[in-house]
């Protein structure tokens, strides 16, 4: 008698929501002013959702991004990440940091955020295996993703292109 077992359901967990006045103030900007850049860019919490906002500029730059802590072990055991977002249709990533360093730098774990029908609310998956090192931006061959030691997450933009950016995020889950 042969037995078959079936595969673990996946469940879906909030991680983060936007409905408290607290979380406005759990988010941080980074731009790259801090390396000499130009670009602006910024999040409030309003209606329920993140709305991440700023210009590019490619001179001297050319990324903007927000982040907040994470509860240690926060994403163990995790799949993916499940956002729900309406975006502009420019490229974000997802930024994922712990204390992995490479070459005395600290390593910052980048995945695409799939993108959207512009303006329109849909719910994309991340996996946690797509998330990659990177110093600056650039890939490097630093020690590989693990999702229990993630210390802050965040959203960035730091595509090459001038110009306005929006995205709004109404929701981050972890698929367990």
């Amino acid at each position: 008698m042969t037995s078959s077992a079936s595969p673990k359901k996946a469940t879906i967990s909030p991680l983060v929501t936007f409905q408290s006045p607290e979380e406005a103030r759990a988010w941080r900007t980074v731009n790259d002013d801090v390396m000499g850049g130009r670009s602006l860019g910024g999040s409030v919490v309003e209606a329920g959702q993140l709305v991440f906002t700023g210009l590019i500029n490619t001179n001297g730059g050319g990324f903007s991004s927000v982040r907040r802590q994470l509860e240690p072990g926060a994403l163990e055991g995790g799949r993916a990440l499940v956002l729900s977002v309406k975006s502009d249709g420019r490229a974000y990533r997802l930024i994922a940091q712990t204390d992995a360093r490479f070459r005395g730098r600290y390593v910052s774990y980048q995945a695409p955020i799939p993108v959207s029908e512009v303006g329109e609310w849909a719910t994309v998956r991340i996996p946690l295996s797509d998330f990659a090192p990177t110093v600056f931006g650039r890939s490097v061959p630093a020690s590989e993703f693990v999702p229990a030691q993630v210390t802050e997450l965040g959203v960035i933009i730091a595509d090459n292109v001038d110009g306005n950016f929006a995205i709004a995020v109404r929701s981050i889950s972890v698929e367990r």
